[in-house]
């Protein structure tokens, strides 16, 4: 400034001839420079006094400059916000490790390169694998080496979200694994759906077994009506009975059918309903001996049963226990030979009744006997003829209702022991 006017003062003296009134307009342009200099230094004062306030949480200075006031309130708004999302993140971030090893499904975090930046236990014992650290490197091969999961997880990096059911052999098993894009990384879950498909599977069977099971009483009725229309025209009174027999075996088998599925659905919806009494065992016995007497003997089988003395009552429910011993004799019966027999012995001590039923039949192999108590399991091999595959599962929902305990013991070709105990009550 000082510079500006002592430039003007000696262009004046050099100059002696210019007019005053050009002196005087030079005077006015170097005060207006002044002026807007010291506009200047002031604003740049006064916006250092609102920075420092902004960084100091000072509102004593909000009246020099309004609109940076504003400016200050919007940035502190942000600042806060952010803080408020960092603080949420956290909570969620230990949410997660405090509760992701009690999840039932597996879960993994990867980035694009497939490496895994976190993981549950659940997904170890999905994938079979060994113990492994997030303290090093690792990589989705590090965790299985299954070829489908693998390329999943690869393909769902271009896609925003992607689900697949996926088959693993030896033992065979069935996961459903989604996964989901999240910024830059790749959330993998892993489900067991093993028993649902095999559920699926069993129901499917069930269906079809059963459908046949009604189908061969119901056309095997029919053709016995017709040829006991054809006996009565030609007064045959043998063949009249022969026939009215098989169709009263038919009806049972119908019977026994319907009452199958019913027990199922009463099962499965909540509705059995338990009616305990004290019974005598030994008339529960020869109820169900009188019962199957005609099959025993056109099967030529003998059914021996043996009752401890002086044995007490028992406290059931007579007519589902009644169905359960029914369903284990008629089981063995099915797969006795002729001439061989079945036999049950009734026992107790001073904690429970106990009931062996053994036939000696075709037996039941070391892989199915563990299952044959599993509803809709039908087993394979020699007993693998079409059935609903529901009889044995309904005697060991009995036997729990009852409180009781129910195993089996056999091997191939040595017959079948089906073991009870129930409690004194």
């Amino acid at each position: 400034m000082i510079f500006n006017f002592l430039l003007i003062l000696f262009i004046w003296i050099i100059l002696g001839s210019i007019s005053f009134n050009f002196i005087l307009l030079l005077l006015v342009i170097f005060l207006l420079n002044s002026f807007f200099l010291i506009v200047t230094r002031i604003k740049i004062q006064s916006f250092q006094i609102i920075l420092s306030d902004i960084l100091n949480q000072n509102n004593s200075n909000e009246k020099i400059v309004p609109e940076f006031y504003g400016f200050k309130n919007l940035i502190t708004h942000k600042i806060n916000d952010i803080k408020d999302e960092i603080d949420y993140s956290k909570s969620l971030l230990e949410l997660y490790e405090s509760s992701k090893n009690s999840l039932d499904d597996g879960i993994m975090f990867l980035d694009f390169d497939m490496n895994i930046l976190n993981f549950n236990n659940k997904l170890i014992s999905l994938l079979d694998s060994s113990e492994l650290s997030l303290s090093k490197e690792i990589k989705i091969t590090d965790i299985t080496k299954n070829l489908d999961i693998i390329e999943f997880c690869s393909e769902s990096v271009s896609k925003n979200q992607n689900e697949k059911i996926i088959e693993l052999s030896f033992p065979t098993r069935h996961y459903n694994i989604k996964s989901k894009l999240i910024n830059q990384y790749l959330l993998v879950v892993i489900k067991d759906v093993t028993d649902i498909i095999s559920l699926d599977k069993t129901r499917k069977e069930f269906f079809a077994n059963t459908s046949h099971e009604l189908k061969t009483p119901i056309t095997s009725m029919k053709l016995n009506i017709e040829a006991l229309q054809n006996s009565k025209l030609k007064r045959n009174d043998f063949d009249f009975e022969f026939f009215l027999e098989k169709i009263k075996q038919d009806s049972n088998r119908l019977e026994k059918i319907s009452k199958e599925i019913i027990d199922v659905h009463a099962i499965e919806s909540g509705q059995l309903k338990v009616n305990f009494e004290d019974i005598q065992i030994s008339d529960l016995i020869n109820e169900l001996h009188e019962e199957f007497s005609s099959i025993l003997e056109a099967k030529k089988i003998k059914f021996e049963y043996s009752i401890q003395k002086k044995i007490p009552r028992i406290k059931i429910d007579k007519s589902m226990f009644k169905t359960a011993l029914e369903n284990l004799i008629s089981n063995a019966i099915r797969y006795s030979n002729k001439d061989s027999k079945i036999e049950l012995i009734c026992i107790y001590d001073d904690e429970n009744f106990y009931f062996n039923l053994r036939d000696y039949g075709i037996g039941i192999s070391d892989k199915d006997l563990p299952h044959i108590f599993e509803r809709f399991y039908r087993v394979d091999g020699l007993r693998n003829e079409r059935h609903s595959g529901i009889g044995l599962s309904i005697v060991k929902q009995i036997i729990d209702v009852h409180n009781g305990d129910i195993a089996a013991e056999s091997s191939i070709n040595e017959g079948l022991l089906i073991k009870i105990k129930i409690p004194f009550i």
